[in-house]
C-alpha cells in the first residue's frame, strides 16, 4: 500500500473511532441568515431542499437514518444513476417530495415528514418564510462562495452532534490545498497556463466566466473572467479564438459533451486546446460543487496543467477520501469511472497522468 493510501486509510479509520459523545447534548449555533438556531438534542428527522444538503449531510452524519426528506432534483441527480447511487444506495429510499418547483417549499408534504429541521436556501426569503410560518426550525445555507461550502460542513457537524467529524473532514481539505498552494506558488505566474470551462457547443458557445472554484489553487487562468458576477457567459468562435485556451475544460455536469467532441469540431480545429488535445471532461467528483469530496477538483486541474507531481498517486487519494466521507471502498473500475477515463482517453497524457 502506497504512503498516500496509507494516510487516507488512517484517516479514515480514525474518524470510524470517533464517539458521538455529545449526540445528546444541546447545540446551539449562527446559520447564514445571522439567526441563531439551538437543538437540545441533534434532530431525528430532517428535510433537505437544497440539492447537495443530502450529500453532505450523508457524510458528516455517516448514516442516513435521520434524513427523512429531499429534493426531488437530488434524487434524479445524484442517487439514481452514479457513483452516489453505487455507494449509498440508501439514499434512493428516502422521500423525495421536499420541493415543487427548484427550490420552493412543498409545505404540506414537509410536514407530513414530521421534520425537526429543514436545509433551505437563503437567497429568498419567500422559500423560508412558509416554513417558519407553519413552526418548522428553517437553519438556512447561502449560496456560493468556497467559503460558504465549508461552512455547510460546519453546519452539518453542529446539527448532527458530529462536529469532530466534520472538522476532521475540513482539515483533510485544508492539508490537500496547503500542499498544493506551496507547489503552486513555486510556478512563474507570467507563464501560467488559461483555461476556459465550456458547457455547450452550438451557433453560440457558452463558458462559465465567474464560477466560483478559485483556479488559483490549480496555477490556471481564466480568460472568461470579467467580475461582473455572471456564472455563464455566451460567446461566439471569434471570441473563443480571440481567447484560444491552452486548455479546455468539459464541466462534469455536461452529460452530453466529451473532448471527442471538440477533436471532431472541424469548425474548433484551430484552437490551441484542441490541436494539442487538451480538451478534457472534469471528473465525477465536480458534479456538484457543494460535495466534501469537491477539493480534489484543484489538484486534478494542477495536474492536467502541469504534470502529475501535482496530484500523485491520485487513484488512491480518490479511493482513501470517498472511504473517509462515505465508508465506500471503491473498486478499480469506479475510481476509473469517477476519472471519467474512458471518456479522456482521447486527451493528451491523461492515461499517463491518471492510469
Amino acid at each position: 500500500m502506497s504512503r498516500s493510501s496509507k494516510t487516507f486509510s488512517a484517516l479514515a479509520l480514525s474518524l470510524a473511532l470517533f464517539l458521538p459523545a455529545a449526540v445528546h447534548a444541546e447545540s446551539s449555533f449562527v446559520d447564514h441568515r445571522g439567526k441563531t438556531i439551538t437543538f437540545a438534542k441533534p434532530p431525528e428527522r430532517v428535510v433537505m431542499i437544497v440539492r447537495s444538503a443530502p450529500i453532505i449531510y450523508r457524510a458528516i452524519d455517516a448514516k442516513a437514518d435521520n434524513i427523512a426528506g429531499m429534493n426531488k432534483d437530488s434524487l434524479v441527480r445524484y442517487f439514481t444513476k452514479g457513483i452516489y447511487a453505487e455507494m449509498l444506495p440508501e439514499m434512493a429510499k428516502i422521500n423525495a417530495s421536499a420541493a415543487q418547483d427548484g427550490f420552493v417549499p412543498n409545505v404540506e408534504a414537509i410536514l407530513a415528514q414530521k421534520p425537526d429541521a429543514v436545509i433551505q436556501w437563503t437567497h429568498d426569503e419567500k422559500i423560508i418564510e412558509p416554513l417558519e410560518r407553519v413552526g418548522l426550525t428553517v437553519v438556512g445555507w447561502q449560496c456560493c462562495t468556497e467559503q460558504d461550502r465549508l461552512d455547510y460542513l460546519t453546519l452539518t457537524g453542529y446539527m448532527t452532534g458530529r462536529n469532530d467529524r466534520a472538522q476532521a473532514i475540513l482539515k483533510a481539505q485544508a492539508d490537500t490545498l496547503k500542499t498544493l498552494d506551496g507547489k503552486v506558488a513555486k510556478l512563474d505566474v507570467a507563464a501560467l497556463p488559461t483555461v476556459l470551462h465550456i458547457d455547450k457547443v452550438a451557433d453560440q458557445i457558452q463558458v462559465i466566466a465567474n464560477g466560483s472554484q478559485n483556479l488559483a489553487l490549480s496555477g490556471v487562468s481564466n480568460p472568461a473572467a470579467d467580475n461582473t458576477g455572471e456564472w455563464w457567459r455566451t460567446i461566439d468562435f471569434e471570441q473563443l479564438l480571440v481567447w484560444n485556451p491552452d486548455i479546455i475544460i468539459i464541466p462534469a455536469y455536461a452529460d452530453d459533451l466529451n473532448p471527442k467532441d471538440f477533436f471532431d469540431n472541424p469548425v474548433l480545429a484551430s484552437l490551441k486546446a484542441v490541436k494539442e488535445k487538451r480538451v478534457y471532461k472534469q471528473p465525477v467528483f465536480a458534479r456538484t460543487p457543494d460535495a466534501p469530496e469537491i477539493f480534489l477538483t484543484s489538484e486534478w486541474l494542477a495536474a492536467i496543467a502541469h504534470g502529475a507531481d501535482f496530484a500523485p498517486d491520485f487513484k488512491a487519494q480518490i479511493a482513501g477520501i470517498y472511504e473517509l466521507l462515505y465508508g465506500a471502498k471503491l473498486t478499480d473500475d469506479q475510481v476509473k469511472a469517477i476519472l471519467e477515463s474512458d471518456s479522456n482517453a482521447a486527451a493528451n497524457k491523461y492515461a499517463e497522468l491518471f492510469g
